[in-house]
Formats: C-alpha cells, sequence, structure tokens
C-alpha cells in the first residue's frame, strides 16, 4: 500500500509537470519556427541527440548507485546512503569533466554532421558549444535528483521542475519575440537548467541533511559498483544508439532541414513518451522496493500487471498519434511541406507503443543486478539497429533509419524478457511473452479499425473533426482493449485500481 501511495502521489505531479510542459511547449515551438526557422529547430534537434549520445560517458554509474541505494533506503541505513551519494557527486563531476573534453572535439567536425544549411558554421559551432555547456553544467547538481527517485519522491523535484519550466518557456518566447536570437534564447535555458537543478539539490540537502557527512564507500564496495558500471555502461550504450542516433543519422543519410520537419513529430511523441517516462519514474522507487523486499512469485505477478497497464496506456496513445499526427501537424503548422508520409508515422507510433510497454521490463532490469548478462542483449540490440538503420536509410530516407530502432526495440524485449525470467524469476517466460504477443497483435488491430473509422468519418472543419475523431479514437482503444482482455486478472487489478484511485481523488474533491 504505501508503494502505491508513493506511486500515485509520483504520478499525479508527473502528469502535471507532462501536461503544462506539453501545453506550453507546443507555443515555445510556434514561435521559434516563426522568429528563428526550421533550420534552427532543425540544429536544436541534431545537437540535443548529439549531447545525449555524448552522455554516454555517464558510464551507467547513475543506475549503479541507485541500484545500490535501494536497500539502505529501506533499513534506513543513512551513513551509506551519505557514503554512495559522495562517490556519486565525485564520479558525476569526472563525468562532466569528460563529456566537456570528447563535446569540444567534435566542434571541429560540425560540416560533417550539420549539412546542407544556409547558417554560417561559426554560428552552428557558438550554439554546439551552448549546447554542451548546459549539458556539462547539468552533472554538477543532477545527481542529487537519483536520491528523490530511489527514495519514491520524486514529487519533491517535481515541483521545483513545473516552476522552472513555466518560467523557462515563458522567458524563452518573449526573448525570441523581441529579439528574435537563437543565441539569447539559448542562454535562457542555460540558466533556467543551472537554476533547476541548483534548486531541486538544495532541497535534497534539507530533506537529507546527514548527506553533509564526509564518509566515503570501502574499497570492496567501490570495486562491486565498477563492475557493475562495466556492465551497465554496454545498456546505456545501447539505449543512447536507439533512441538518441535517429536524428544523427538522417542529418549525415538525409539532411540536416529534414531533421527540423522529423523534430516537429518527435516533439509530439516526446511529448507523450514523457507522459510514459513520468510514469516510469513514479514507479521506479516502488519497483526498487518490490524487488528488494518481495518474493519472486509475487513480482512476477507485479510485472505482469504493470505490464498490462503499460499495454493499455501505449495503445490508448499510439492509436490516435498513428490516425491524426499528420492532421495535428497541419493544424498546428499549416505548411504541407512539413508533413511526414504515413508508413514513417506507422513506424514511430510502433516505436512509441514499444517503448511503453517495455517501461516496467526495464524498470526490474535495472534493479535485478542482472547487469553482467544484460549488456550482450544491449550489444546485439545496438549492433542490429546501426546495421538496419544505415542499410535501410541509405535505401529509403528517414523510414530506413526508423525501422532500425523498431529492430532494436522488439529484439531487446524479448531477450531481455528471457534473460529476467529465468535468470532472476527461475520461471518459465512463455505466457509473458504471449501476453506481450497478444497486447502488440491487439494494438495493430486498434490502429488499423481507427485508421478505417478515420476514412470513413468526414467532417469539413478540421480542428472539430481533430477532436471527434481523437475522441472516437482513444474510445475505440478502451473499448477494444476492455473487450478483449476484461477476463484477465491484470484488466481486473487495473480496473480495481483505476476505480480506487478515482474514488479516493472524489472523496478529495468533496471533502
Amino acid at each position: 500500500m504505501e508503494r502505491t501511495q508513493a506511486t500515485m502521489k509520483n504520478l499525479i505531479w508527473s502528469l502535471l509537470y507532462q501536461l503544462i510542459y506539453c501545453i506550453l511547449n507546443f507555443a515555445l515551438r510556434s514561435i521559434m519556427l516563426r522568429t528563428v526557422g526550421i533550420e534552427c529547430i532543425g540544429l536544436n534537434g541534431l545537437f540535443a541527440n548529439v549531447l545525449n549520445i555524448l552522455s554516454m560517458a555517464e558510464l551507467g554509474v547513475g543506475s549503479a548507485v541507485i541500484y545500490y541505494l535501494y536497500k539502505p533506503l529501506a533499513n534506513d541505513d543513512k551513513d551509506e546512503i551519505c557514503r554512495l551519494m559522495n562517490f556519486y557527486k565525485t564520479a558525476y563531476r569526472y563525468i562532466a569533466l569528460v563529456i566537456a573534453v570528447i563535446g569540444a572535439a567534435l566542434v571541429f567536425f560540425m560540416p560533417q554532421i550539420v549539412k546542407d544549411v544556409e547558417l554560417d558554421m561559426s554560428y552552428v559551432r557558438l550554439i554546439y558549444i551552448l549546447y554542451l555547456i548546459q549539458t556539462v553544467a547539468s552533472y554538477f547538481f543532477a545527481y542529487k535528483r537519483s536520491l528523490l527517485i530511489a527514495d519514491q519522491r520524486n514529487f519533491v523535484a517535481v515541483r521545483v521542475d513545473i516552476v522552472c519550466k513555466v518560467l523557462s518557456i515563458f522567458g524563452g518566447m518573449a526573448v525570441l519575440l523581441l529579439t528574435k536570437s537563437f543565441v539569447l534564447y539559448v542562454l535562457l535555458v542555460i540558466a533556467f537548467v543551472i537554476i533547476n537543478n541548483a534548486w531541486v539539490a538544495f532541497k535534497v540537502d534539507k530533506t537529507y541533511p546527514y548527506l553533509k557527512k564526509n564518509l566515503t564507500l570501502g574499497k570492496e564496495k567501490k570495486k562491486n559498483i565498477f563492475d557493475n558500471i562495466k556492465n551497465i555502461f554496454i545498456g546505456q550504450l545501447s539505449g543512447k544508439i536507439t533512441t538518441s542516433t535517429d536524428s544523427v543519422l538522417i542529418s549525415v543519410l538525409v539532411n540536416t532541414v529534414k531533421v527540423g520537419i522529423y523534430a516537429n513529430y518527435t516533439m509530439v511523441i516526446n511529448a507523450l513518451t514523457m507522459v510514459v517516462e513520468q510514469i516510469s519514474n513514479a514507479i521506479s522507487g516502488s519497483v526498487g522496493n518490490l524487488v528488494a523486499t518481495a518474493e519472486k512469485k509475487h513480482i512476477d505477478e507485479v510485472l505482469s500487471r504493470m505490464t498490462f497497464i503499460m499495454f493499455a496506456i501505449g495503445a490508448f496513445l499510439a492509436v490516435p498519434l498513428y490516425c491524426l499526427i499528420n492532421d495535428f501537424i497541419m493544424i498546428w503548422l499549416g505548411d504541407a511541406d512539413l508533413m511526414l508520409g504515413e508508413s514513417v508515422v506507422a513506424v514511430c507510433s510502433f516505436n512509441f507503443f514499444m517503448m511503453s510497454m517495455r517501461v516496467p521490463l526495464w524498470r526490474v532490469l535495472n534493479v535485478s543486478g542482472l547487469f553482467a548478462k544484460d549488456k550482450y542483449i544491449s550489444i546485439a540490440g545496438s549492433v542490429t539497429n546501426l546495421i538496419v538503420s544505415i542499410i535501410l536509410g541509405k535505401m529509403t530516407g528517414i523510414l530506413g533509419i526508423l525501422i532500425g530502432t523498431t529492430c532494436t526495440l522488439v529484439i531487446q524485449y524479448i531477450l531481455k524478457v528471457i534473460l529476467f525470467y529465468k535468470e532472476y524469476l527461475s520461471l518459465s517466460c512463455g505466457k509473458f511473452l504471449l501476453k506481450s504477443a497478444l497486447y502488440t497483435a491487439a494494438v495493430i488491430g486498434e490502429a488499423a479499425l481507427g485508421r478505417f473509422i478515420c476514412g470513413a468519418v468526414s467532417i469539413s472543419n478540421p480542428i472539430l473533426s481533430f477532436v471527434v475523431l481523437g475522441a472516437a479514437l482513444c474510445a475505440v482503444s478502451a473499448a477494444v482493449t476492455s473487450a478483449v482482455f476484461c477476463m484477465t486478472p491484470e484488466f481486473k487489478y487495473a480496473k480495481n485500481l483505476a476505480f480506487g484511485i478515482a474514488g479516493k481523488m472524489l472523496k478529495r474533491v468533496k471533502g
């Protein structure tokens, strides 16, 4: 019950943050398009992905330390928590230095990374350096946020995030409208990133005053952590390749302007992905506590329940995404030249669904300690992604690059299920894989039905059509999911959980 309550508190605040962020970010992107243009939007998306890849220098330190934090937090071992956080702080300062050095070296390769833009290369390099400064600066404070996540108190950080994000976006819009300067906009964003992380760090210091102790880890514990870091690094690298190389490959194999067009779609998809990630962050501390304290049969039961819930959420969002994202882009930007083909949209939507459904599995694996064996799955996924993306990318452009991501997601999901059930739970994974296959078939069927409905319904007003079809598609997804899986224990659990949450919220409103 405590885990459920902590998860729901984190989730409510996280979803509130995401709602505010989505609304304001769409307004910001519209202003960016009208003031600094599609090329600067392309640079924004490209450099964000380049620096995401550079962040692999983190080497999995964060995941390893969070894994070791769950047990002392459960046992209220303040000294051990302090030792781990001091180690974390020192490690992140070295990581910041490594990222700064490698990132600075990439300045000389900008002409090979940024292609077919009319912007002066010195201007491009300046923008990149500013983004690099933002990334490096975050490492001096951001590590403290991990303690809140591990302790099921992420809502503390999210409250700060909401204030800083609102001020940052409104400030950014004002700067763009008044000066039309992308450089000043990026400088403002850097300032708020630093303020945000420093504020969260202050909250952590106030909540956990014992962190001021100058305690250090013993050699044996450091050795254990470094052993895990070596293995986690491969998984981190694979994740970066899967999620952060698409824009880079599009820039290199197609052109940077296409990155800007794709970035408009990824902004919509990322808005939905952030909703899923907020759910993921909300449950992460509870999952760590679960794995640290529960029996393995119960872990299997909880994993099945969470996977069904994430399937339902992923399908509920992916079906309208597939059917209506082009309509949304047209309403939002009003330019058919900024639209992508339906096949690209279909692959993007399926990738979003897979990344949503995999959340619970990834979370339990992160706290299971199976880092050494998991790295081989990560290697297989990364190799597949790069080979398929490059080969098909040269042949079909953006579509082929995204299919490479699809192949990685499917291969890794199946292999990670096998690994977790065989090596950690010592149970058969056949039932779980069958359920996952049924969930995937269900979302494909829902998407096909949704496309049929969109073709059959004709409303002349584009905004009214978007609203009506959006509501209809969400209803169709929910109805099909309910009809197909209503007799399963996972559906019954999800229904009772939803009714319980709704009842508590209703009582609070009335009270």
